[in-house]
């Protein structure tokens, strides 16, 4: 960890450093700035004098800018340890014990076409080669806005709409990772309105997933069992000092269109227990044929200097007569605060947060020690309804993140999952488990 932090400079743009950070030491400071400016600088050719350098990761620029290109490599490498009680361990034999993995090995590419587009494309080779961003987007169709066709995420929840690189958790809360549509093939128009103060978003998908080669039925393409159509909308109540002090409101609804009698692919919802060390699922409704579902998802977030909370509520109403149109629903509630006096950073544009810049990156010897947050969190998720029994389950998270730079940070969190009344095989009256769980995350 503390190789990869002392490394971490080479992750940041020039544009990102800290104008109030003391200058290297009198030995350090010709060689680091000749070395900086020679990488920002770069180097023209082999094709037409096209410009490749580096700037919070590898540019291709054609000369005149008609063309631009950012590369980057993210990548999250995981580790823990999760202990059960009897029941659980007995449930999920495979549950206990240590784990170190790659979650995430992502190449990712977003660029610009003339002043009228954009495209990107993602790429995650751990474990399996899976794409996930795949689409490209206009920005100046008369009266239309932005206009997105592609692979792409649903514009559904506050914090499955934002990027995993920004998260306060090392995974979304179980109701999101149950009932966040994902991402799928499709269009969307998205627009700001209200001098920024108001987003909305709107599209129609394919329900295919992932474009994994293995998974589960939902995650691939081969397999689509309808169509969804999505919409969200945002307003911010309340904002102030360049976003120090906000309150955002939000609301999204998605109909997901199927007809049990002509899909061979049925629907599941399940959940990890909030940690990716381990691929069980400890709530999970099993596979059941529907005519169609809605889901409702009002969210609040609020920042007050260095401290924020955030919530979201998520009622997922199926239309299975057979079954008894069971009705599954979920919520968490999470409040962070900056021990060093940042604030989260929010986009008004998207209507989520992004990636936090520390007021001073890591480095020792300059006086400068990164950010650090603490974070709570509470989730609860209910499976249960009509003929289904697929559990309950309520998870405490408590968290820490130490920011060494805006592309490099370490986070640790510790989850107390509770689980019981769930029948779908394997059964489970009443079981807990505690997840102590570690992520370096760094971009190039």
């Amino acid at each position: 960890m503390l190789l990869f932090a002392a490394l971490s400079p080479l992750s940041v743009s020039g544009n990102n450093a800290q104008t109030d950070a003391p200058p290297p030491a009198e030995d350090d400071k010709s060689e680091y700035w000749d070395i900086m400016r020679m990488v920002e600088e770069g180097v023209s050719g082999p094709i037409a004098d096209w410009h490749y350098y580096w700037k919070d990761g590898l540019r291709i620029d054609s000369p005149d800018k008609n063309f631009t290109l950012k590369i980057n490599l993210s990548i999250f490498l995981d580790g823990g340890y999760i202990s059960a009680d009897e029941e659980l361990d007995t449930a999920f034999p495979k549950l206990e014990g240590p784990a170190l993995d790659f979650e995430r090995m992502r190449v990712s590419g977003f660029g610009t076409v003339y002043d009228w587009a954009t495209f990107k494309i993602d790429i995650d080779f751990a474990d399996v080669q899976d794409i996930k961003d795949n689409w490209f987007q206009f920005t100046k169709l008369p009266f239309i806005d932005h206009f997105t066709v592609g692979h792409m995420k649903e514009p559904i929840s506050l914090e499955g709409w934002a990027s995993s690189k920004a998260a306060t958790f090392m995974t979304r809360a179980l109701p999101t990772d149950a009932f966040w549509t994902g991402r799928n093939i499709g269009i969307r128009r998205h627009a700001l309105e209200m001098d920024g103060r108001l987003t909305w978003a709107v599209g129609a998908f394919l329900n295919t997933g992932s474009f994994s080669k293995v998974g589960d039925a939902r995650d691939r393409i081969s397999d689509a069992n309808g169509w969804n159509l999505t919409g969200r909308i945002t307003y911010l109540l309340w904002y102030e000092d360049e976003g120090r002090r906000l309150l955002h409101l939000g609301l999204s609804y998605s109909h997901l269109f199927r007809d049990s009698l002509e899909t061979e692919t049925p629907s599941q919802l399940w959940a990890r227990p909030e940690t990716l060390i381990t691929d069980e699922r400890l709530v999970d409704t099993g596979k059941f044929f529907s005519d169609g579902a809605d889901i409702i998802n009002p969210q609040f977030a609020m920042v007050t200097g260095s401290l924020s909370f955030q919530g979201e509520y998520y009622h997922f109403f199926n239309k299975a007569k057979v079954l008894g149109d069971p009705k599954f629903w979920g919520f968490y509630f999470y409040g962070s605060y900056f021990l060093t006096g940042e604030h989260r950073n929010y986009g008004k544009r998207s209507g989520t947060f992004f990636r936090l810049q520390p007021k001073q990156n890591f480095r020792p010897r300059q006086g400068g020690w990164g950010a650090l947050e603490l974070g709570a969190r509470f989730s609860f998720i209910d499976l249960n309804d009509g003929a289904i029994r697929g559990g309950k389950e309520a998870n405490f998270t408590a968290g820490l993140n130490w920011y060494f730079t805006r592309n490099t940070r370490f986070m640790f969190n510790y989850v107390r999952a509770y689980i019981k009344d769930r029948r779908t095989p394997p059964a489970v009256d009443s079981g807990h488990a505690h997840i102590f769980q570690a992520r370096f995350q760094v971009e190039f």
